[in-house]
């Protein structure tokens, strides 16, 4: 597979919004459960796939930042694998809708230095990146078609709230959002691209 590049992943989630413009949304009321997967459906699983790239990206190196307590850094430990296990997820998922895999390899990502300058900055970028997950795969739930892929998606959108919540209060601020914005696959994917080169 080509490496993913800011470029290529846009595309592919342009592509899959587009099929939604284009009637996607009132096919899945009319198409059958056995159905093949919609466009919208694969748009989404790529970007998850990538997003949790960037989190487990993000979370292998914020442990070399200094300035974390014992118990936060082995918290972070399991942040980065739990982020591992929704990736593989998210690529199980791939595969069972019969898409190619996408390799993690595959993915280029490019974090800020200056957010690994300090505990401070690590946190910052953390829930920012925790908050686009979340927000996107809110989204997702709000538009993918296959019921096991809606699931995986509500099941790992509670996880991303918890670790947002454990970032966030390391900061000392309480989550006080009531409805969190949902982003749409192209809201999602512009903010994701920058993290990739």
């Amino acid at each position: 597979m080509d490496r993913m590049t800011r470029t290529g992943f846009l595309r592919g989630a342009a592509a899959g919004g587009a099929a939604v413009a284009a009637g996607g949304a009132v096919a899945w009321l009319a198409a059958p459960a056995a159905a093949a997967p919609n466009e919208q459906d694969l748009a989404w699983v790529r970007f998850a796939i990538t997003a949790e790239a960037v989190s487990v990206a993000y979370y292998a190196r914020a442990r070399g930042v200094g300035g974390w307590t014992g118990d936060e850094r082995r918290t972070l430990e399991r942040a980065t694998a739990t982020q591992v296990v929704h990736r593989n997820a998210f690529r199980k998922a791939l595969v069972d809708l019969n898409e190619p895999v996408i390799d993690p390899a595959d993915i280029e990502i490019e974090l800020p230095d200056e957010a690994f300058a300090s505990r401070s900055a690590a946190i910052t970028l953390g829930r920012r990146i925790e908050s686009l997950l979340l927000h996107g795969y809110l989204g997702a739930l709000t538009t993918i078609s296959d019921s096991t892929v809606r699931r995986l998606f509500a099941q790992v959108s509670a996880s991303e709230s918890a670790q947002l919540t454990w970032l966030a209060g390391l900061q000392g601020r309480v989550i006080t959002e009531p409805f969190p914005s949902v982003h749409g696959i192209g809201t999602a994917a512009d903010a994701l691209a920058e993290y990739l080169p």
